[in-house]
């Protein structure tokens, strides 16, 4: 039964970072945990512990392998720290997108339609997919909307190459689940949503190294 002090653990950065990152590689090890998230192993050891008592991971073990992964109660928690997460990145867009708009209204029209065409180029097949193929899609250009997005605010603020990682990376994992989601998909995948994956993940390492 999930212990009533839960809520507590997730007020905390390396917990959260913890339970994302497990659930975005679905069976991992303490060790890969700790560097993942910057923390000693013992604390890891720690957070995984509490998370135990909470309910929300589990250790398997393959031979002398201990594998850690989430249980079906911490895949609900990562649904709604992923959720939150993407609801305070959306508030922070809409903001900028104000500013933005603001600032660039002498923007030539014809360029502004030519963005816009170009970014419909990009997709132009969506049409012709089945129902998986467009949901993954979909979740592709959501999440390099918001990659760019915020990538134009770090610019305008002249963030420095730390805050630059702490806004974009966490991206990473949305990137590797729905690669993983592509890998474990029953029906075929198309090219056009791999390249779009692909496409998505080069512009956020890009934007990580410069």
């Amino acid at each position: 039964m999930p212990d009533e002090n839960a809520e507590k653990l997730f007020l905390q950065e390396k917990p959260t970072l913890t339970l994302l990152f497990i659930g975005s590689m679905e069976k991992t090890y303490a060790s890969v945990i700790s560097k993942e998230i910057d923390s000693t192993f013992a604390h890891t050891t720690r957070i995984l512990a509490k998370m135990e008592q909470s309910g929300l991971i589990r250790f398997t073990f393959d031979g002398r392998i201990k594998f850690v992964e989430l249980t079906e109660y911490g895949k609900g928690v990562e649904t709604a720290l992923n959720d939150f997460r993407n609801l305070i990145s959306e508030e922070i867009i809409v903001e900028k997108a104000q500013k933005e708009e603001s600032e660039k209204e002498d923007l030539d029209e014809s360029k502004r339609a030519n963005i816009e065409e170009e970014e419909m180029e990009k997709f132009e097949h969506v049409e012709g997919l089945n129902p998986l193929n467009v949901e993954i899609l979909e979740k592709i250009k959501n999440l390099k909307n918001k990659i760019e997005s915020i990538h134009r605010g770090v610019l305008e603020q002249r963030d420095s190459k730390d805050a630059v990682s702490r806004k974009l990376g966490p991206y990473s994992r949305d990137i590797k689940k729905l690669q993983n989601q592509i890998t474990k998909a029953e029906s075929p995948i198309t090219e056009t949503v791999t390249l779009a994956l692909k496409e998505s993940q080069r512009l956020l390492e890009s934007y990580l190294k410069s």
